[in-house]
């Protein structure tokens, strides 16, 4: 199993219909994401995959994040790992 956690500080609001219209929940085929809400202005997307090929096949909602992150819109953090 391989995860992903995306934790991100919006500049606005506002932009959270960005990150609404990217991470809609999932759970198919060994695949999960979730959208957690932490503040109005700050959350974290998990994904969970069945192997680290699967999320390199799997990178709209890491995209899109990291995309406001370079129209200095976020702060993003990335963090992926295997399970033990």
């Amino acid at each position: 199993m391989y995860g992903r956690t995306i934790i991100f500080t919006l500049l606005a609001p506002s932009l959270w219909s960005v990150i609404d219209s990217v991470t809609k929940p999932i759970n198919n085929q060994g695949t999960s994401r979730y959208l957690f809400k932490s503040s109005d202005n700050s959350g974290f997307v998990t994904e969970l995959f069945p192997s680290q090929n699967e999320a390199g096949k799997n990178l709209e909602v890491l995209k899109t994040i990291q995309g406001l992150k370079e129209q200095a819109m976020a702060k993003v953090t990335v963090i992926e790992g295997t399970s033990a």
